[in-house]
């Protein structure tokens, strides 16, 4: 189970958080001020004239004194993403924070929901500085502690989601998870954004989304790495595993299978097969290039190739420059003919006998 948080304060202690903690901008905030509202809870009572805010500031702010008064007497009501973001931003800042995270568009690739500033002031018609103006002012009325409070559900949604998979999950199946938390805006788009805001929350690592610390994937990744250097063969996952020390294996989930694999998935130097084994691409490819060479017997290298890659996830998968030169390196593949390979006879102890 993932353990437990709070919302950042309890509903009694929210009356008393101060009214810069709403994330309302200074211009609403020093209107409040002028009628002594200080705190949250002065947010429940009759507001102060607004005819000096525009429409979109009257709305916000009615807006948020009435989620306030819903939080302090009924409890928070759950929000989706995008009700959250119409509830705390102003229409414009919704639109650049949509925008630049890519929050309509369903693709599984990360750049398209890790827009540059020049790219998201295209789309909103501005300049980059201004786009830059406008994300920081949505920036910093999301991370203020109201705005966080009422996202406590879309945190708990995601590491729901990221949980049974061992705390990560890579970009593609994080893209086709569903959840009416953020439903029907991107799960990836929701990840960054909320990433953004509690970056000690959630995490980016090799293009993996997860709830670990970048140090402790780190830490993850070097025992791999040095248990794969130290075997000199193909190592299956749920030895590396075995093998993790107790200071680097999650403790949080039951098995680290699922984290190993996409971590390995992902290293840009690592084989993982798909019969659950894993090791240096350079070093451990031929052993994998014999056993295909062992089965089929000779073979031309676009077989070849095609065997190889079959039996690799496909973020392993290797082209037919790296294959010949792993075949050309090893002492025990002979070249029979131009771009046909094969081992020695005795080596092929899986060919069918002849009739």
């Amino acid at each position: 189970m993932i353990a437990s948080r709070p919302p950042f304060p309890e509903t009694d202690a929210l009356r008393k958080e101060p009214l810069q903690a709403s994330g309302l901008p200074a211009r609403i905030l020093a209107l409040l001020h002028t009628g002594e509202f200080t705190t949250l809870g002065d947010l429940c009572q009759p507001l102060p004239p607004c005819e000096k805010l525009d429409a979109d500031d009257r709305a916000l702010l009615s807006r948020i004194a009435a989620y306030v008064k819903i939080s302090c007497t009924d409890g928070p009501p759950t929000l989706s993403l995008h009700d959250w973001l119409a509830l705390f931003l102003p229409p414009r800042l919704a639109d650049a924070i949509q925008l630049h995270y890519g929050l309509q568009e369903t693709s599984a690739r990360l750049a398209l929901h890790q827009v540059s500033l020049r790219d998201t002031g295209f789309k909103l018609g501005v300049t980059r500085e201004r786009a830059r103006q406008l994300l920081g002012l949505a920036h910093k009325a999301l991370g203020t502690p109201l705005p966080l409070f009422a996202a406590e559900p879309l945190y708990r949604a995601m590491e729901t989601t990221l949980h049974p998979s061992g705390g990560v999950l890579d970009a593609t199946a994080l893209a086709k998870s569903h959840n009416p938390a953020w439903s029907p805006l991107s799960p990836l788009g929701t990840f960054l954004l909320l990433m953004n805001l509690s970056p000690e929350r959630l995490t980016l690592y090799r293009d993996l989304c997860g709830t670990l610390s970048p140090s402790r994937m780190e830490n993850i990744e070097k025992s791999v790495r040095d248990q794969m250097s130290a075997a000199h063969r193909l190592l299956l996952i749920s030895e590396i595993e075995a093998h993790l020390p107790p200071a680097v294996r999650p403790s949080s989930v039951p098995s680290a299978t699922p984290l190993l694999l996409a971590l390995l998935r992902h290293m840009p130097d690592t084989l993982a097969t798909r019969d659950g084994r894993a090791g240096l691409a350079d070093r451990d490819g031929a052993e994998l290039l014999r056993e295909i060479l062992s089965t089929g017997g000779e073979s031309p290298l676009r077989s070849i190739v095609a065997a190889f890659n079959a039996r690799l996830h496909p973020e392993c998968q290797r082209g037919s420059g790296f294959v010949r030169d792993t075949l050309q390196r090893d002492s025990l593949v002979r070249k029979t003919a131009p771009s046909r390979y094969s081992l020695p006879g005795g080596l092929q102890t899986h060919l069918p006998l002849l009739p």
